[in-house]
């Protein structure tokens, strides 16, 4: 059976990116779209303790209010479409998708970014970024953009086979995009400099690049020569954070893949990874692809 796609919800004022990006993806692949949307309350906010027929009430009012609010959306944008709604009640939808969905169905994981003044990311899209053990599609906005490219960010410089194989996926997922959509692909790689070496003159930015892609192990200068992708492949000198979002914006790049390595624990929460710095400065969609996917 062909697999599905999944849209989180966990906002009904975003929900419409998500929904369409699902719609657009599903379209000549009869695909699937399960259309899951999230509401909880702790009880622990209320000053006293309602009995449990009450905050039943309380519970079933809210998911009612969703409902009610989804469905002419849904019936709006996905009137030719096949899908199906679920409503749950649940304080973690990370934790929803790791241990309560079947997620070997799904093809990949699709929501809303929440960027505003203040911040890239909801607290929710930074837990799926870490966790989710699918592809997780992050919409960046409500403009439906025409004639933007996609750059997948490759780490070419590691000869281990979980690199190689998730640098694979970017690249076969990347063609896919841009033939779907009928733009153009990219990839690149930043070769890293020290920041302080390069401050102080002693590690200069152009020496490194030069002949950067003869350097690379031979594993992924044949995966980019496979593909016919060198002349498609920029390398530049710098932070990955930086110099990422640079060549995006460069060659017009209105989806950014990447690859997550899964920091999970007490460091990967307090300082997050590689992944994780680039993503703060790119108002792109993004897609980031687990090991394994």
């Amino acid at each position: 059976m062909d697999k599905k796609l999944l849209v989180l919800i966990d906002s009904v004022e975003f929900a419409r990116t998500a929904i369409l990006h699902a719609k657009h993806k599903a379209i000549g692949k009869q695909k699937h779209i399960d259309i899951v949307a999230f509401a909880y309350e702790s009880a622990g906010n209320i000053l006293f303790s309602p009995p449990a027929e009450q905050l039943q009430v309380i519970q079933e009012t809210r998911l009612a209010t969703l409902k009610k609010e989804l469905v002419p959306l849904l019936e709006s944008e996905l009137s030719e479409s096949d899908y199906s709604l679920n409503i749950i009640w649940h304080e973690a939808p990370e934790q929803w998708l790791a241990n309560e969905s079947d997620f070997e169905n799904y093809e990949m994981v699709i929501k809303t970014r929440h960027i505003d003044e203040h911040c890239q990311f909801s607290e929710l899209d930074w837990q799926l970024i870490r966790f989710t053990p699918l592809p997780l599609y992050l919409a960046a906005d409500n403009t439906w953009r025409n004639n933007t490219n996609v750059l997948a960010a490759l780490d070419l410089g590691s000869e281990k086979a979980t690199k190689y194989k998730l640098n694979k996926d970017m690249i076969e997922t990347g063609l896919a995009y841009s033939k779907h959509y009928d733009c153009q692909f990219y990839t690149c790689y930043t070769v890293h400099v020290s920041p302080i070496l390069r401050d102080l003159g002693i590690v200069f930015s152009d020496e490194q690049v030069l002949n950067a892609f003869d350097k690379l192990p031979v594993i992924q200068r044949n995966l980019i020569l496979e593909h016919d992708l060198k002349n498609n492949l920029h390398i530049k000198a710098g932070l990955a954070e930086q110099v990422i979002p640079s060549i995006a914006a460069k060659l017009n790049a209105g989806l950014v893949i990447m690859g997550s390595v899964g920091n999970i624990g007490i460091k990967g929460k307090l300082i997050g990874n590689t992944a994780e710095k680039v993503m703060r400065l790119l108002k792109t969609d993004l897609l980031i692809l687990p090991p394994e996917c």
